[in-house]
C-alpha cells in the first residue's frame, strides 16, 4: 500500500501489530472547543486546563510501560503525537493485544483528563469519541508527521490568525504568464513581476554532485534571483533545502497539477510563506497524473514563464 493511499485508512489492515508501530495519532475537543489555550507567534500558550492536559500526554509512557512519545504538541482544541508501540508476543486470536494496549492507554488518558475539564470547568465532555491513527510505514512518512506536528501551531496561526497568507489568489494576471492559462497562487504574488528577476530550476535525476549545485544556487540567491522549479529530482530538492534555510531566498514552486481550492502547502513551506518570500502555484483547475511526460511538460512551463 502506497503513502497517499495510507491516509484513507484508519489502520494498516492485515498489519501485525505484535511487531511494534509508529503511530500518528489525533485526538479533537467536543465540539471542537478552543479550552487548551491559543496561538501567538505560532506558539501555543496553554491555559491552566491545557498544561495540566499536556503533562498527562507526555506522561503515556510512565503508565505504559514500552511505549515512547516523539513528537507531540496539544492546540487549543486538539492534539497530534508520533507515538511508538513496543513489539510484544503475539495475543493469538481475537483482537490485536497491541490494539487493545492502545485502545487501554488512549482510553485512560480521556478519562483522566475529562475528569480534569470537569473540575476547573465543569465540562461533561471533553474529547471527540474515538481518536485517529494512521500506522507510519516508512521513514519518509515518520519524517512527514513530525513536521507536520512541529510546524502545527504555525499552520493555526495561518489560517486563523493571519488567513491572509494562506489565500488563494485567482486567476494570476502577469506578463510572465500566458494570458489564455489560468493561475491560482498562494503567497507573495509579486515574485512574478517583470522587474523580479527569476532563474528556472531543472536538474536531471541523474546528477550527482549536488553539493557544487547547491552553491551555484547560493550564488545566485547572493545575485538577487528568485529560484523557480518544481523541485521533484534530487537535486532540485537538495536546492530547495537549501531556500528554505536561507532566510534571504526567495522561491517559486510549481505545482505539477492545479491547486485546488481548499490547497494547503507543505508544512515545510509555512515559515518561508509568512515571511514573504515564498510563492506556490499551479495551473488550471483539472488534476493531471504525475509522470515523466507531466514532468517534462511541468519544465517546459518553468522555462517559459
Amino acid at each position: 500500500m502506497s503513502e497517499k493511499q495510507i491516509k484513507y485508512y484508519r489502520r494498516f489492515h492485515g498489519y501485525d501489530y505484535s511487531q511494534g508501530a509508529s503511530l500518528f495519532i489525533t485526538m479533537s475537543t467536543e465540539p471542537r472547543a478552543a479550552v487548551f489555550g491559543r496561538v501567538v507567534n505560532a506558539k501555543v500558550e496553554r491555559s491552566l486546563l491545557g498544561e495540566k492536559v499536556f503533562e498527562s500526554l507526555e506522561a503515556i509512557p510512565e503508565f505504559n510501560p514500552g511505549f515512547k512519545l516523539f513528537e507531540h504538541e496539544l492546540m487549543p482544541d486538539h492534539l497530534h503525537c508520533n507515538l511508538y508501540l513496543p513489539p510484544v508476543t503475539p495475543g493469538g486470536a481475537g483482537v490485536d493485544p497491541q490494539l487493545q494496549r492502545l485502545g487501554s492507554a488512549m482510553r485512560k488518558f480521556k478519562t483522566f483528563t475529562t475528569t480534569l475539564a470537569r473540575r476547573q470547568l465543569g465540562f461533561e465532555r471533553l474529547w471527540q469519541q474515538g481518536y485517529h491513527d494512521r500506522i507510519c510505514v516508512s521513514r519518509r512518512f515518520i519524517e512527514a508527521v513530525s513536521r507536520y506536528i512541529r510546524y502545527n501551531a504555525l499552520k493555526y496561526e495561518l489560517m486563523y490568525n493571519q488567513p491572509e497568507f494562506m489565500r488563494i489568489r485567482e486567476p494570476l494576471d502577469f506578463a510572465r504568464l500566458d494570458g489564455e492559462d489560468f493561475w491560482k497562487g498562494m503567497g507573495n504574488v509579486s515574485l512574478l513581476a517583470e522587474d523580479n528577476k527569476l532563474l528556472s530550476l531543472r536538474v536531471s535525476r541523474k546528477t550527482r554532485d549536488h553539493s557544487r549545485l547547491v552553491s551555484r544556487m547560493e550564488d545566485a540567491v547572493r545575485a538577487g534571483y528568485t529560484i523557480m522549479s518544481g523541485f521533484i529530482s534530487p537535486g532540485e530538492i537538495a536546492v530547495r533545502d537549501m531556500l528554505l534555510a536561507n532566510r534571504n531566498a526567495s522561491f517559486i514552486h510549481v505545482l505539477p497539477s492545479c491547486m485546488k481550492n481548499g490547497h494547503r502547502p507543505d508544512s515545510r513551506y509555512l515559515k518561508p510563506l509568512q515571511e514573504g518570500r515564498f510563492l506556490e502555484i499551479g495551473e488550471g483547475n483539472d488534476e493531471s497524473e504525475f509522470g515523466r511526460s507531466a514532468c517534462l511538460a511541468l519544465n517546459d512551463e518553468i522555462v517559459k514563464i
